[in-house]
């Protein structure tokens, strides 16, 4: 036994075009926000553009997506064609970021090493100006 309603209507078509309108104003709305961060942002990121120079994605080095911007390009491509630039040009740039985290975090590493022997000199000297007031 079906249990079908009678009088079903038929499910409303998914807008692709107003979908892809929308996400591309987010994304603009969060690239103003994040302004005051942005050297945070830059410095953790990757930036791909896409083969045919239509779209430019962010990820940030766990792989998650800082930004999308659509270029120029874009406007020739149709939404689903968009969405899956989108979405191929994010995986490549995730995949960038992680493999750049090593590089990331070995600058931090440096940069914390470099303050602990500046911090290690200083020390040192003023225990020798201690021990020999003439200095």
């Amino acid at each position: 036994m079906s249990e079908t309603p009678e009088h079903s209507e038929p499910a409303e078509e998914f807008d692709l075009a107003a979908f892809m309108a929308d996400f591309e104003k987010r994304m603009s709305s969060l690239r103003g926000e994040a302004l005051p961060v942005r050297h945070l942002v830059d410095a953790t990121s990757v930036r791909i553009v896409s083969e045919g120079g239509e779209v430019a994605v962010t990820a940030n080095i766990a792989g998650a997506l800082v930004d999308v911007e659509f270029l120029p390009p874009a406007a020739s491509k149709a939404p689903l064609e968009q969405a899956a630039l989108v979405i191929d040009t994010y995986e490549r740039a995730a995949e960038a970021a992680r493999d750049r985290t090593h590089d990331i975090v070995a600058g931090f590493v440096d940069q914390s090493a470099r303050t602990r022997e500046l911090a290690r000199r200083l020390v040192e000297e003023a225990r020798e100006r201690k021990t020999d007031p003439e200095q």
